[in-house]
This record gives C-alpha cells, structure tokens and sequence, in this order.
C-alpha cells in the first residue's frame, strides 16, 4: 500500500501539465487559423476591386466600340455633361460615366486612354494595401 501512494505522488501534477501543453498547441493552431482568414480577407478584398477594374474598363470599351469615330485620348475627366449630344459629346458622356464608376469603387485611381490609329490603350492604377496596382488593356476598334 505504501508503494502504491508513492507512485501516485510522483505523479502529482502531470495532468496539469499535460492539459497546458494541450492547450498551447491548441492556441497555435487556432491562431494560424486566424492569421489564414485575415489573408483570406484581403486577397478577396483585392480580387474585388480587379474584378471591379475589368467590369468597368470592359464597360468602356464596349462603349468605345460603339462610337468609334469620336476622339478617346483622355488623361483627366471631361468637365461638364452635353444637352443636345452630336457623337464626341456622347464619347465624353461615356469617359464621365466611366470616371465617376472609378471614383466610385476604386481607391485612389487614376486613368488613361491613348489612340494611336486603330489601337486604343485603357490604362487604370489604384491602390490595394499601399500597392499601386496597374492593368492595361490594348485593343483595336
């Protein structure tokens, strides 16, 4: 009897230390599970606004397509709408809906379009995470 109360007080406290360990290890991998979903997060955050990007770029383009005699070469925002629109006043209607769809969804943009010939450049740069980001779109109308 006296040999078995040894042994039961040499274990005194192992369960202790084994529940510690189990929940530190836990806590770790609980914690990399949090860190995951925060990178989750901001790649979502980034796909958005690329997608948002495109959608609006493609807008314009299509936009372009159908009014390819006006002149395109833009580098700031036309400054007012037209009341009897000819085909230039609507290309200029067309870049203050796609100026204002940047303002709109995309953080601190800026935007170009440049013709040369047939070859139309669509040039948008806005900032995701402190990151200028750049997507260039070339096309022939």
């Amino acid at each position: 009897m006296k040999q078995r109360k040894t042994r039961l007080q040499n274990q005194r406290g192992a369960s202790l230390i084994e529940v510690m360990v189990a929940v530190t290890i836990l806590s770790i991998g609980l914690l990399g599970l949090a860190m995951l979903q925060v990178k989750s997060l901001r790649l979502n955050t980034d796909a958005y606004l690329r997608s948002q990007a495109t959608l609006i770029a493609h807008e314009f383009i299509e936009e372009m397509r159908a009014n390819p005699t006006a002149t395109y070469n833009v580098t700031t925002k036309p400054s007012s709408a037209c009341t009897s629109c000819g085909l230039q006043q609507l290309a200029d209607e067309a870049i203050i809906r796609w100026y204002e769809a940047q303002e709109k969804l995309l953080p601190q943009n800026t935007s170009t379009v440049a013709t040369a010939f047939s070859l139309v450049t669509v040039t948008m740069i806005w900032k995701e995470r402190d990151i200028n980001v750049t997507q260039t779109w070339v096309l022939s109308l």
